[in-house]
């Protein structure tokens, strides 16, 4: 489903903008905020140990709570601390409760990369593309090999920028804990990574997983009318 909406320019409103609009009955609205959130909660999920299936899965059902929930959301929080708890209780479940192993990730789609070969000039940027991706799959193993209670604080905080408050909302733990975390978490990844670490484009969610995301989400959403 590609929403078309050309009036003005949807993708400048806010969440909060966003989220009147859909409580006002404009359903289409709410494939910006899937398509908007959809990295982080990505990342959150396979923070947790999920492959990149049931990472896909969780995401699609903490979305379709959150549509179903719209009506709650009050603004006390952003509403990406709102729906990254809804998935937090839905991996945590999930990985506690749920009867599926989780293996750990040999999925191609971290690494699986179809650019294409740039020309000359752009060999300097490329490299440097390429080293970043290099490393942003050897913090991804050291991630993995995380006890999950560190993992999820130093993805939180280091890679999606959450800030001690809402990191510790988010996992239940206090300010304290979640400083002590993450400098563990540090500790523990730093003999492996010689003290330098990437973001950019850890656990990297391609396009196309996304629209998949979006057509099932909205497919969910039709059928309940």
């Amino acid at each position: 489903m590609i929403m078309e909406i050309t009036a003005y320019q949807p993708m400048l409103l806010s969440d909060e903008e966003l989220i009147d609009k859909i409580k006002e009955g404009e359903t289409p609205f709410f494939e910006i905020l899937i398509r908007r959130h959809n990295a982080t909660l990505y990342k959150i999920a396979r923070s947790y140990g999920l492959n990149h299936q049931d990472a896909e899965d969780m995401m699609q059902e903490a979305h379709y709570a959150a549509f179903r929930q719209l009506d709650t959301f009050r603004g006390e929080s952003t509403y990406t601390t709102w729906i990254s708890r809804i998935l937090l209780h839905k991996c945590y479940h999930k990985v506690n409760y749920g009867s599926q192993k989780y293996e750990q990730s040999t999925d191609s789609y971290v690494t699986d990369y179809d650019t294409a070969m740039p020309s000359a000039i752009n060999k300097q940027d490329t490299e440097k593309k390429v080293l970043n991706k290099e490393l942003a799959v050897i913090l991804e193993k050291s991630l993995e090999g995380l006890p999950i209670p560190y993992r999820s604080v130093f993805l939180l905080r280091e890679v999606e920028g959450f800030s001690v408050a809402e990191t510790a909302t988010l996992l239940d733990i206090t300010h304290t804990n979640v400083k002590v975390r993450l400098n563990r978490a540090k500790a523990m990844l730093q003999k492996q990574l010689e003290g330098f670490y990437t973001t950019t484009e850890l656990y990297e969610f391609h396009l196309r997983y996304c629209d998949a995301i979006v057509k099932n989400v909205f497919d969910r959403i039709r059928k309940e009318r």
